[in-house]
């Protein structure tokens, strides 16, 4: 029945076919909010439910997944322009050659050198935070212009063409002086020695000499047989197989010999390599006192 207002407005009672019509209104709003809100439900409940099997995820590492054919190739085309993005600058700059020791070194100039700790040598470390998790690439073999050496850096993931990775540790040195004379060769390697110690005493797999970032193949023999007693019989590179790339998987890099160094941790380098020297020759590696006092009693 119709009921009428006090203003004379008609108010039609509410049929059936209104009601159908509001429903069918309200139809497609629902059909998307009752998902939604079942889908809400289930993350907010402490309990748990089946799962579901998951659709793929488009996270980064499935871009390395082979069976998205379209990712793979995207995957490719990256790596190759990393590959070939890869830059190689010479080993030796000429800007500092004639002032090695006045803060700049001529010998991979574009990085700087880190001090660990007070007292302690100046090293590079690779990977490390500061080169963004890539690894030191080095690529020719002069034995007598370091500007035809050169390095870079690389991704592991994309390193520079026909490029040879070389695992483990590898230890890169760069004296101004040379690894034939007794003292020099011996500050050459004592930076090593001091990194070793404060690292749990961790070996190289292979040593990388340079001198003026002139390839060098072979240390004196008594600087050679004094290294041996530390880290034991490890060569040195020569890179064999030509002017290619070499890559290290971790590389130490001194430059500097004993710059950094104070003195009390020299002493107890010094004290160690003596040591070992000792242990090497078949001598009791503490039986230094005792032939002192043995030959004041003489």
């Amino acid at each position: 029945m119709e009921k009428e207002t006090s203003a004379g407005f008609k108010i039609l009672p509410q049929t059936k076919y209104s009601f159908t019509c509001t429903l069918t209104k309200r139809l497609p709003f629902l059909s998307i909010f009752l998902p939604l809100l079942i889908i809400f439900h289930f993350q907010a409940s402490p309990f748990t439910y089946p799962s579901w099997p998951s659709s793929p995820s488009w996270s980064v590492s499935n871009l390395r997944n082979p069976t998205h054919s379209s990712n793979s190739k995207l995957v490719q085309t990256l790596t190759t322009k990393l590959k070939d993005s890869v830059t190689f600058l010479p080993l030796k700059d000429l800007r500092y050659s004639k002032t090695p020791m006045d803060g700049n070194t001529r010998f991979m100039s574009s990085f700087n050198g880190t001090f660990e700790e007070e007292n302690e040598p100046e090293c590079l470390y690779f990977p490390s935070n500061s080169s963004r998790g890539r690894i030191l690439c080095i690529k020719g073999r002069h034995t007598r212009d370091g500007t035809k050496n050169f390095y870079a850096l690389a991704w592991p993931e994309a390193l520079p063409p026909s490029a040879t990775l070389l695992k483990g540790l590898t230890f890169v040195s760069d004296t101004f002086y040379n690894y034939e004379n007794l003292w020099h060769g011996l500050c050459a390697i004592a930076p090593f020695v001091s990194w070793s110690m404060k690292h749990q005493c961790l070996m190289p797999s292979r040593w990388v000499l340079f001198h003026w970032g002139e390839l060098k193949t072979k240390m004196g023999s008594w600087v050679w047989n004094l290294a041996k007693a530390k880290f034991g019989d490890v060569a040195v590179e020569i890179f064999a197989k030509g002017d290619e790339p070499y890559c290290f998987e971790k590389a130490v890099v001194m430059r500097n010999d004993l710059v950094g160094m104070g003195d009390r941790k020299k002493l107890r380098v010094f004290d160690l390599l003596r040591c070992k020297a000792r242990e090497a020759c078949g001598m009791d590696p503490m039986g230094r006192g005792k032939e002192m006092k043995d030959g004041f009693q003489s």
